[in-house]
């Protein structure tokens, strides 16, 4: 996957959760991350969801995806990035 891609889906998740740019890392996840909690989860399917034009919605995996690895790994199984 390149850089780009997992810079750019990284960006779209800290909008969601209302963070400064550049605080997530790869490894971020639900439980080192402040705001990322159920309301955050739905924050970030809803972003990714309309920068991927409402191709997130059908991925049932999402709702569990917890952390920043679970949700590139996931969009590169399922041939969004």
């Amino acid at each position: 996957m390149s850089e780009a891609y997992q810079s750019k889906i990284m960006e779209i998740i800290e909008k969601a959760l209302v963070l400064e740019p550049g605080i997530l890392k790869e490894d971020s996840d639900s439980e080192k991350t402040e705001g990322w909690d159920s309301l955050g989860q739905l924050s970030i399917l809803v972003a990714l969801d309309k920068h991927f034009e409402g191709k997130i919605s059908s991925i049932s995996e999402m709702a569990a995806a917890n952390s920043v690895q679970k949700i590139l790994t996931i969009l590169k199984e399922n041939s969004i990035i």
